[in-house]
């Protein structure tokens, strides 16, 4: 990786070119582990949550024996989608829960596994004992890192393995699988490029500016980059507080939550930023743990889910439910502030103006998105010649 004083930003048309962006469904969001969700958020034998994941309709379900599948959302009759349609579609992010998953369409009914338990009027044409034999919803291979739920569409691709071990020891503190969602914030179309999210995210150069006054608790010169390698899963920061006992959300004047437990003096002490590319950026603080998934739709368009995680102490303390609304209306203003940012670099990247900017030191983490991002753009054409891949 070249030095941070030499490195330069990715070409313009990496953000806003639409025919780019159908090489990077194919290089990265069909061959790559994606985050999508919590294993917390399906509890319960029968919970599935719909979801789409790089255009395809997904459920993540918790089965009759409590382990957590993904399935494709998609009726194997005649592709009706398993959830929305005949009835009312539920809430954007709801958890729904059934004993069965029946489709709306011709009332074909699977289990929580996926397999065909029954479909209505097509014994005149093939018995449904055959169609149980040969009909389940197609399960996607799916991996669970501290809680995290994981898929990958490529059925050739390499277990997860190694690429998150440096996660290892800094989640396990945080006790991840344990955490409760306890705020679910969803948009959707939301204008800029994927790759910005992962970018501002991981730079603090911008936070003393931006967002003045709402980020002084973690002020950008006590960040530290951590080391990146190729075949690192993750992009890594940390921030530590500018004052003892400190809260990224200190100055909102709510009562401070109970730190999550286990944590290291360290981590009582700072802030920790992670992307996980492509598709969730983490943002682990003492007393709860932010998650924000990402679904690109376009070059220049993106869904995401952003949900606030908190220990089972913090949920039994008896005012929590006050407390986490005030802390996600002070964080609502700093996500805000950075949608205004980005919707506005996003329009610019347009400008026959564009610079290859020039990096600062505070923008490290970018340097070493691009060597994740450059390594699975190389390994795809060295797979297909680019007519190929986007024809």
């Amino acid at each position: 990786m070249r030095p941070v004083k030499d490195a330069e930003i990715l070409p313009a048309e990496a953000y806003i070119s639409e025919r780019f962006w159908a090489f990077e469904k194919h290089a990265i969001f069909a061959r790559e582990w994606l985050c999508i969700g919590h294993v917390n958020e399906i509890l319960n034998s029968g919970d599935h949550l719909p979801l789409v994941v790089a255009g395809e309709p997904i459920m993540m379900v918790r089965d009759d024996d409590g382990a957590v599948r993904v399935l494709s959302a998609v009726c194997q009759h005649r592709g009706h989608p398993m959830i929305g349609g005949v009835t009312e579609a539920p809430p954007a992010g709801a958890c729904l829960n059934a004993r069965r998953l029946v489709c709306p369409y011709h009332n074909w009914v699977y289990g929580l596994d996926g397999r065909l338990i029954g479909a209505p009027s097509m014994s005149e044409t093939t018995p449904v004992s055959e169609l149980r034999r040969q009909v389940r919803l197609p399960e996607i291979r799916s991996e669970i890192f501290h809680g995290l739920v994981f898929i990958n569409f490529d059925k050739e691709a390499a277990p997860m393995g190694q690429s998150l071990a440096k996660l290892e020891k800094e989640f396990a503190g945080y006790r991840l699988e344990r955490l409760i969602p306890g705020y679910v914030f969803e948009q959707k179309d939301l204008k800029w490029n994927w790759k910005l999210h992962h970018e501002n995210a991981l730079e603090p150069y911008h936070t003393d500016y931006v967002h003045k006054d709402y980020h002084t608790a973690v002020p950008a010169d006590l960040t530290k980059f951590c080391d990146f390698e190729e075949g690192d899963g993750q992009v890594m920061r940390t921030t530590g507080f500018a004052a003892d006992n400190g809260d990224l959300f200190e100055q909102s004047g709510h009562r401070r939550l109970p730190d999550i437990d286990g944590l290291s003096e360290e981590q009582r002490g700072r802030v920790c930023f992670v992307s996980i590319m492509p598709s969730v950026v983490i943002v682990l603080q003492p007393s709860f743990v932010t998650m924000t998934f990402l679904n690109p739709t376009a070059a220049g368009k993106l869904d995401s889910r952003r949900i606030n995680f908190y220990s089972p102490a913090a949920a039994a303390v008896p005012d929590f439910d006050r407390i986490r609304k005030e802390q996600f209306e002070q964080m609502k203003i700093i996500i805000m502030q950075d949608q205004v940012t980005q919707t506005a670099l996003q329009e610019t990247y347009h400008s026959r103006y564009m610079p290859r900017g020039r990096l600062s030191h505070l923008e490290t983490a970018i340097t070493q998105l691009n060597q994740w991002i450059v390594h699975k753009y190389r390994r795809a054409l060295a797979d297909a010649p680019p007519a190929e891949i986007v024809k």
